[in-house]
């Protein structure tokens, strides 16, 4: 939990936008945006007037919310309450009111446009999550505790793997243990149908394997039905293990990723490798505030196309190729902003970004590193994930 002065901040940043577009009020729903202003992850509509204090309607469980949340709150009996609250509680019914257009199902807004039949409906989508990507010094601090976390998970890994093992039993140990350090297991997405778990232990060939996951690395699976992340393949001797994690706590994912082997990595994998961790330096000399993101990815790509021998196999290949090497991270896995092609999102400190640049090789599997960074001034981004990046051998 945060301190209050911290969600006053939060509301007093949100209402600046709201006044800048000329909305009177907010409606939002989405868990991860309902949480970020209240403090708690109970079921509740939250009404954000463009001044004044927060209007917090719940459905379910009243005394979490008050034991949670620093704002005053109020039963929600049902959605055709909320224009009676509102005005109950101090706010004219707003002319134009904000709703998350990017998440909102289509049958609750037809519902909010029913309800609301006088006033103006707007999209606040965006405005709200590049408000969200700026990050406070106490969400940092949140981060970079999931970064220690992930150290010790890749310390663990390297006393549990063995040849022979699968895909799944890895992970599956290493998810036990993470437990133990205080990782909360669930993970939050924004994207529409965008199923995610731990994240990815995939080894060998296994991780050339593409699929419908938006990302450079998607592996095997455990089935038809869960075509991500590890499988019941057996990891080998030789075989790149990618380790690929997402570590929550108290809402907030910091996203890492390193390499481990039994016995030597080849050549070509050794030498992939290295890349990978000399284009996220690059990347993390690049990202100062005031650069476009978009810029950024071209500068990247356009040095691996110039000094790599394995451009064709930089974050995919072929068709499977994706074209992005960064996403920002916090409450939710797909933040703003993104280092992807054409992306026009300005860089600003406090930002904080997953960076991972990783090659794909067909039949062979595939190398890469990531860490979450945050944007802070000149001298380029601070890493919050700071495991050792050299390649494990066991």
């Amino acid at each position: 939990m945060f301190s209050k002065s911290e969600y006053e901040r939060r509301l007093k940043g949100f209402q600046a936008i709201l006044a800048q577009q000329e909305i009177e009020g907010a409606l939002l729903v989405q868990r991860a945006d309902t949480l970020y202003f209240t403090g708690t992850a109970q079921n509740l509509h939250l009404y954000i007037p463009r001044t004044g204090k927060p209007l917090l309607l719940v459905y379910r469980n009243m005394e979490r919310v008050l034991a949670e949340s620093p704002w005053e709150a109020f039963p929600l009996t049902g959605m055709s309450k909320l224009p009676e609250l509102i005005m109950e509680h101090g706010h004219p019914l707003p002319k134009v009111m904000g709703l998350e257009y990017d998440v909102l199902p289509v049958a609750n807004y037809l519902r909010y446009e029913k309800l609301f039949s006088q006033t103006k409906l707007m999209d606040i989508s965006y405005p709200l999550r590049l408000f969200r990507a700026v990050k406070s010094a106490e969400e940092i601090a949140r981060l970079e505790e999931n970064g220690r976390v992930y150290a010790q998970l890749l310390e663990y890994a390297s006393t549990v793997l063995r040849p022979g093992m699968t895909e799944i039993e890895l992970e599956g140990l290493l998810e036990a243990k993470a437990r133990t350090l205080g990782h909360e297991t669930m993970l939050r997405t924004r994207a529409f149908g965008f199923e995610f778990h731990f994240g990815g232990v995939v080894a060998g060939p296994q991780g050339a394997i593409s699929g419908y996951f938006d990302g450079p690395v998607t592996g095997l699976g455990a089935s038809y039905a869960h075509p991500l992340g590890p499988s019941h393949s057996p990891i080998q001797a030789g075989d790149m293990v990618m380790m690929d994690l997402v570590i929550a706590q108290e809402g907030y994912q910091a996203d890492a990723t390193r390499m481990l082997v039994i016995g030597e990595p080849s050549q070509k994998m050794a030498e992939a490798y290295q890349l990978s961790c000399e284009i996220q330096e690059r990347a993390r000399l690049a990202l100062i505030p005031g650069r476009k993101t978009g810029d950024v990815y071209a500068e990247l790509v356009d040095w691996v196309e110039r000094e790599t021998p394995y451009a064709g196999n930089f974050m995919g290949y072929g068709q499977n190729r994706v074209r992005f090497i960064g996403h920002g991270v916090g409450l939710e896995l797909d933040e703003l902003p993104t280092i992807s092609k054409g992306a026009q999102e300005i860089l600003a400190p406090g930002m904080t970004i997953a960076v991972e640049p990783k090659f794909i090789f067909p039949g062979e599997g595939a190398v890469g590193v990531e860490d979450t960074l945050v944007i802070e001034g000149e001298k380029g981004a601070r890493f919050l994930t700071h495991a050792p990046k050299s390649i494990l051998r066991v």
